[in-house]
Order: structure tokens, then C-alpha cells, then sequence
């Protein structure tokens, strides 16, 4: 308690009588976090301002469940790295103002029915905000701009040379065409929420093509050919894959890809934001690997179909929209299989069993990829 007083009173924003009585009703984080909010008047703080970060920790450390912290801290490096990798060099110091009221919002609007989404909601959104902060005060200070952005550019330009040198392809980023009505969008949001969505759908594409999953013929295949736009919803979106099959020869013709990017006002976190766009990206090109790079695709579906019928139990696939289809099944397993091993999903129980349908799933893909490196060495 004597914490709480010192390091508000030492920020000078209100009376300490005031806190103090508010302390006494603190018995949760819902209330810890408020009653900060309220103290240092955080709705109306702007980058310039004092945040008590330190008394946000503190609070969390106190009031939440360790694995939540735990949870929140092993997802905070990656979110970061993509963060500030997305904040582009004109106009920064408007874009870091952009970025971090949009944060603010997020921090505001968050929802207090789960005491562990609450808890490391607000331990990532505190650290992004920290994050912005500190490079608004690093692009003003001359002396801290010489040393941390000169590191910064340094380990970027490494960061680059390193996967120029492992694949090409990897650096060509792809034309999505854009259908950026964003007039429904809280102001705070319009821009970040589009540029943070762009940087996510590249930095996936390029993760393929590292991985192998994708090459330089996809790439030119797929371009200007996935289309993206935005809808106002909390709920599951739709998206779409179109082929063309020639009647006479069977053969599959790829048309498009038509992504719809949901964003939804009451958690849409920068963690939310990019699972999200990871899903339905993952799922709809899996439709492409499926139709033209997988050779027999009938091989995954002897897992759990049989001349079209589903064989396995419901609990065998990774969710209710994979029972639709040997399709459906196919992109649905391979998104989730996908997010799993780039995000650590919290889903690792599907691959437990050795013998599980899903592991089997996961095996396939896993021998899948081994195989086209292997063709890839044989042309060489």
C-alpha cells in the first residue's frame, strides 16, 4: 500500500488524500487498474506525458495469475519486434502519436469479464505503450536517437542482409489489393489498424516462402490477386478461394483470394489483430497448396475421410468448420498447424497423441515440406 502512495504521489497528478481512500477499495486487478486510470487521469494522457508503467507492473505482479504473466511475457518480444518494425521513418513522430492514442483506446476499452485475458491484455498493451513511448523520446533526444536508433538500424540491416542471403523471394513483398474503407473506424484506429494489418500479411508471406511452403512462381501467381477488406464485427468472418476447372481436362485454374479482415471494438488487441489475419491468410492459401502444389492430397484425406464421409470422431479435428470437408479439413488443419508452430499456441494439446488423427495431420504436413525441400536439392 505505502508503494502505491509514493510512486503516484511522486508523479504530483492528484491529492494523496484522494488515493488513499481510493486504496482501501482495491481488491482485484479490475479495481487496481481503474483506480490508476483514474489517478493519473489516463484518458486524457498524451505521448508527452508521465505514465506510471512502473505502478502497472506492480499492480499486475499483485493482483494476477502468474501464468498469465507468464503467458503475456513470452508473447511480448514478437509483438514488439512486429510493432516497431511497422512504424516507417516519414513522419514518424505523427505516426508514434497516431500509434500510441490507438493503444491508449485499447487500454480504455478493455473488457473486465476475464480476470486472465484482463490481466495479460493489459501487460502487453502497458509494454507496447511503454514501447512507443520511449521511441517518440528517442526520435526528440538527439543523444539517445545516435545510440538506440543507430543500434536499431544496424540489427535491421543484419535482420535484412541475413534473409536476403537465405531466400530472396523472401523480401519481395506481395501487391494485395486493398479496399480501404476505414470510415467506420474509431479515429484512433484508421491508420494503424491498416498499416499494422499490411505488415502482417507480408511478414506471413515471407515466413512461407522462408519455410519453404511457398516460391517465387506462387508469389507471381498470387499477385495482385488476394484481395483484402475490412468489416466492423466480433464475430467469425467469411473469406473465399475461387479456381476455375476445366471441364474437359480437369485441370484447376487459381482465380483469387478474397480475405475479410475483422475488426472488433470491444478486444481488438495488436495479439487479436494478428492471430486473426494469421488464421484466415493461412487457411485460404492452404486451398492454394491443395490444388496446386500438393501432389496427392488424397493421402491427407484418408486421415479421417472415406469416399467423402467423415470417419473420425468430432473431437478429432481441430474445429467444428474443418467437419465441413476433405477440403475445409485440409486449410483448417494446416492454419492451425501453422499458428502453432510460429506463435507456441496455447492448442498444443491436439498434438500430444502420437496416434491422434490431428498429430497425424501435423506429421503430414511436417514429411509434405520435407519433400519439396528435397525436389528443391534435386534441381539444384
Amino acid at each position: 500500500m505505502k508503494k502505491i502512495w509514493l510512486l503516484i504521489s511522486l508523479l504530483s497528478l492528484t491529492p494523496l488524500y484522494a488515493l488513499a481512500v481510493g486504496v482501501n477499495d482495491i481488491h482485484n486487478i479490475f479495481d487496481a487498474v481503474e483506480f490508476i486510470k483514474k489517478a493519473v487521469r489516463f484518458d486524457s494522457i498524451t505521448i508527452k506525458s508521465d505514465v506510471p508503467y512502473d505502478l502497472v507492473q506492480w499492480a499486475i505482479k499483485k493482483y494476477c495469475p502468474q501464468s498469465a504473466v507468464d503467458q503475456a511475457a513470452k508473447e511480448l518480444e514478437p509483438l514488439r519486434e512486429v510493432w516497431v518494425a511497422s512504424i516507417t521513418k516519414p513522419g514518424i513522430n505523427k505516426s508514434l502519436s497516431d500509434r500510441f492514442d490507438m493503444v491508449k483506446w485499447l487500454i480504455l476499452e478493455q473488457k473486465k469479464d476475464n480476470q486472465y485475458r484482463y490481466c495479460k491484455d493489459s501487460y502487453l498493451l502497458f509494454s507496447i505503450l511503454k514501447t512507443t513511448q520511449e521511441l517518440y523520446t528517442w526520435e526528440k533526444d538527439p543523444k539517445k536517437t545516435n545510440t538506440k536508433t543507430n543500434n536499431t538500424q544496424n540489427k535491421s540491416q543484419e535482420t535484412k542482409a541475413n534473409s536476403e542471403s537465405h531466400n530472396s523471394a523472401s523480401t519481395k513483398k506481395l501487391n494485395f489489393t486493398f479496399t480501404h474503407d476505414t470510415s467506420w473506424l474509431p479515429n484512433d484506429a484508421k491508420k494503424s489498424f491498416s498499416e499494422t494489418t499490411e505488415n502482417y500479411l507480408q511478414e506471413i508471406m515471407a515466413d512461407l516462402v522462408d519455410i519453404n511452403i511457398l516460391d517465387k512462381n506462387d508469389l507471381k501467381t498470387l499477385n495482385n490477386k488476394i484481395e483484402v477488406t475490412y468489416q466492423q464485427s466480433c464475430n467469425v468472418t467469411e473469406w473465399t478461394f475461387r479456381v476455375i476447372r476445366n471441364k474437359q481436362t480437369g485441370a484447376y485454374t487459381f482465380k483469387e483470394i478474397k480475405l475479410i479482415i475483422a475488426y472488433c471494438d470491444k478486444n481488438n488487441t495488436p495479439e487479436r489483430q494478428k492471430r486473426h489475419v494469421q488464421q484466415i491468410l493461412a487457411h485460404e492459401l492452404w486451398h492454394y497448396i491443395y490444388f496446386f502444389k500438393d501432389k496427392n492430397p488424397s493421402k491427407f484425406s484418408e486421415i479421417c475421410w472415406d469416399n467423402g464421409k467423415m470417419n473420425c470422431l468430432p473431437e478429432e479435428f481441430v474445429s467444428n468448420y474443418a467437419k465441413k470437408s476433405k477440403e475445409e479439413d485440409y486449410a483448417e488443419s494446416f492454419a492451425y498447424w501453422y499458428l502453432y508452430n510460429t506463435n507456441g499456441s496455447s492448442d498444443n494439446e491436439h498434438w500430444a497423441a502420437p496416434d491422434n488423427p490431428i498429430n497425424r495431420r501435423a506429421r503430414y504436413f511436417e514429411e509434405l515440406f520435407e519433400e519439396e525441400e528435397d525436389d528443391d536439392d534435386d534441381e539444384k
